[in-house]
């Protein structure tokens, strides 16, 4: 579970903190997404593309260059997903400490958020089937924080009941991540 990777310049350590664990972001659930995503592209789009195609005029002839157009663009398209998607996982960071959890994440922007021991009053986990298969899955701890009712202008919107919620997104090994956040979460109450 625990990774030795040096921390991002931007998360700064308080006075006697120290780095428990890191974890990273999996790659198979965003390839997951991805191949979802295109097999609905793969079944969709050329069906309709090609009931277009047989009603114009000559479409025998030009058929198999609309084909080619097809799985090109396809290839394309698949091809940029994954590589935006690997720089998007890559830039996911989950540092547990002795005292906080804190969730780093940099692409096109970095966002920091973090969330001490002390305020997490539920933690659940999220698998589907297939993360279930691979064995990665979300863990998310809870806590009091911002009412919606509060920062949001909009009456619809209220709802006093709102927690706070930050999500540990597609680790490995969930439900022994939140067994491992839950004696942090303990360690920290006793102290």
């Amino acid at each position: 579970m625990m990774e030795s990777e040096p921390l991002p310049r931007e998360v700064s350590l308080v006075s006697g903190e120290n780095v428990v664990m890191t974890l990273k972001r999996r790659y198979p659930s965003i390839i997951v997404s991805f191949l979802a995503f295109f097999l609905t592209y793969v079944i969709l789009v050329p069906w309709s593309t090609i009931n277009q195609i047989t009603g114009l005029p000559d479409s025998t002839q030009m058929m198999p260059y609309y084909l080619f157009g097809i799985v090109f663009f396809a290839i394309v398209v698949l091809t940029i997903a994954f590589s935006v998607g690997y720089f998007y996982v890559r830039g996911h960071r989950y540092v547990f400490t002795n005292r906080r959890v804190i969730l780093f994440r940099k692409f096109v922007t970095i966002s920091i958020r973090e969330v001490a021991y002390k305020e997490i009053t539920d933690v659940m986990v999220n698998q589907g089937p297939i993360a279930r298969v691979l064995n990665y899955g979300s863990v998310t701890p809870s806590s009091p924080g911002v009412r919606m009712g509060y920062t949001t202008p909009f009456p619809f919107a209220r709802n006093p009941q709102a927690l706070f919620r930050v999500s540990l997104r597609d680790v490995n090994q969930p439900h022994l991540v939140a067994s491992q956040l839950y004696q942090l979460i303990r360690s920290a109450s006793t102290h």
